[in-house]
């Protein structure tokens, strides 16, 4: 651990230090962007698996969706600093098969091209079991609907930081906001770190009725808080082609430590420690204009939640599409001050 922790500190001790190597990639001076999202995907994703009775024939499992897959928002962006938010929902077409999902989003990020720190706060409730032809007799696909609790909801606060080991040669910025222009491929290690709170609930419990006889002590399993801090790392590569097109890839494992708090619809409340992995990957190609950009975009955040005898993967995934539009706008002079000060200079 000492090693490990000498490595980091090492780490970033050069890269506080490095310069701006400009013909790798070039900062915009028109500061205040402003950009549309239209998301293809938009997930949550949490599955229930029971580790206590014999399952051979794998009836067990069942798998929950958020189904708000067609999501509009918006971002404002002034150099550093960001804010994010949802809305407009397309409703869904399949209403009555898979529910309705009511949700809000909402993203604030800082930092520059040596780290960025990304919070977010997300709720969604109305889930869909995607298993549900599992313990459902007759089950005609397209017309029976799937098992649905309206009640159910996720709650999570997050913040995530990412330091960026090469910030010389190397902009995540480029990737993901346009506020800089990758002119070189390039790649960069990276050091990833998170805190969070998510919270699972529902009324009565998770398990579908069917399906309770399963999970013996968890068939009135109805709450979960979980408290996450981890730290970790990877890797981040911009391929640029044809000057101004390119093509991002993002790769992180955390070590994770959770102090979850189990709650059961009898009253009963169980609180643990665990040690687990969290994960990230972000996708992303387009185009980075003199003031127009575009982008697609696939990021997915997953945690791990493993009890002995009940597994929950918790995992999120955004699939979007991004236009925006750099503003010619002169920089306010409180801001100039700002940009002086040993504090923006870190960033």
């Amino acid at each position: 651990m000492r090693s490990i922790l000498l490595s980091i500190f090492f780490l970033l001790t050069i890269s506080m230090f490095a310069e701006h190597d400009t013909t790798y990639y070039k900062e915009y001076n028109d500061k205040f962007i402003v950009s549309l999202h239209n998301s293809f995907v938009k997930q949550y994703d949490i599955s229930f698996n029971q580790n206590m009775m014999k399952d051979a024939a794998q009836k067990s499992p069942f798998h929950y969706y958020a189904n708000a897959n067609v999501v509009s928002g918006i971002e404002f962006d002034y150099d550093i600093f960001g804010i994010s938010f949802d809305y407009k929902a397309v409703p869904p077409a399949n209403e009555n098969q898979k529910g309705k999902t009511d949700y809000t989003d909402l993203g604030l990020n800082i930092g520059g091209n040596k780290w960025k720190l990304e919070t977010s706060y997300k709720k969604y409730e109305g889930f869909y079991d995607a298993n549900s032809a599992n313990y459902t007799s007759p089950y005609i696909i397209g017309f029976t609907p799937y098992y649905q609790d309206p009640h159910m909801s996720t709650t999570c606060t997050k913040a995530k930081f990412i330091y960026i080991t090469k910030p010389n040669k190397f902009s995540y910025d480029a990737a993901y906001s346009c506020g800089s222009r990758q002119i070189k491929s390039a790649f960069s290690w990276i050091i990833v770190g998170n805190i969070y709170y998510d919270q699972l609930g529902t009324d009565i419990s998770f398990v579908p009725l069917p399906l309770r006889k399963y999970y013996s002590d968890y068939s009135d399993f109805n709450g979960l808080k979980v408290v996450g801090l981890s730290i970790g790392g990877g890797f981040s590569a911009n391929i640029v082609f044809l000057h101004r097109f390119f093509g991002n890839i993002t790769l992180a494992v955390e070590p994770e430590s959770q102090l979850r708090n189990y709650h059961f619809s009898s009253g009963l409340s169980v609180k643990r420690s665990y040690i687990s992995t969290s994960g990230d990957t972000r996708f992303s190609f387009g185009y980075n204009g003199k003031r127009l950009f575009w982008f697609l975009s696939l990021i997915t955040d997953y945690s791990n939640y493993n009890s002995g005898q009940v597994q929950i993967k918790n995992n999120f995934a955004s699939g979007e599409t991004t236009i925006g539009w750099r503003f010619k706008k002169k920089k306010p002079e409180f801001y100039k001050k700002f940009e002086e000060t040993k504090i923006y200079k870190m960033l």
